[in-house]
């Protein structure tokens, strides 16, 4: 089974301005993990799509349970305010592939 992770933000601005990219990713996705009102300002687009909602000191813990998803075939959307890059979720994604089990490295 192949799934998917995806690092998706959803800018700083209302949420009529996320981008039309990041908006498919999100109606695509099986499953959203972020930030609990990070999550909130999204829609939830199809039917079924989980919702993973954490505290926003856990990055890692976060990372870690999407790439368990995506390992299982899921169709994962992690959900950073504005630029995931510079609001860490890229380099959490990252670090848990590198730190985490040899499964992960297989995605």
């Amino acid at each position: 089974m192949t799934g998917t992770l995806t690092i998706v933000g959803v800018g700083p601005g209302r949420p009529e301005l996320i981008t039309p990219a990041a908006s498919r990713v999100i109606a695509a996705a099986t499953d959203l993990i972020g930030y609990g009102p990070y999550l909130d300002r999204v829609a939830t687009s199809s039917p079924g799509q989980v919702r993973h909602a954490s505290d926003n000191r856990v990055e890692l813990d976060r990372a870690r349970h999407a790439l368990t998803l995506a390992s299982e075939g899921r169709q994962v959307a992690v959900v950073s305010g504005g630029d995931p890059g510079v609001f860490a979720m890229a380099a959490a994604v990252f670090e848990a592939v590198e730190t985490g089990p040899l499964a992960w490295r297989e995605l």
